[in-house]
């Protein structure tokens, strides 16, 4: 399985040093372009912090449903979780516009 991780410099260093292939990032406004060229042949699993996703929620809402796009999960950054999460249920059914 293929793994890309895009975060911040410090989260990203900290998955580099396992030997995960890492994308670094200053701002959620790059995640769109990267998500965009990403094919599951590519990479089967993105991880990304939790801080980037919700700077671009709306791309990784449609990645989602995409079958041709790797699975997004989302990880706290190195400054630990930063919200409490909503239930799968809830979540899914808000992506789904219900």
């Amino acid at each position: 399985m293929k793994i890309l991780v895009i975060a911040d410099e410090k989260t990203a260093l900290a998955f580099a040093l396992a030997g995960i292939k890492t994308c670094v990032v200053k701002s959620g406004l790059e995640v769109p372009s990267i998500l965009e060229e990403l094919s599951r042949k590519e990479v089967s699993l993105v991880l990304i912090t939790e801080l980037l996703a919700e700077e671009s929620r709306e791309t990784i809402a449609h990645a989602l449903f995409d079958p041709d796009r790797p699975l997004i999960l989302e990880i706290p950054g190195m400054s630990g979780m930063r919200r409490q999460r909503a239930k799968f249920q809830d979540r899914a059914l808000s992506l789904l516009g219900r």
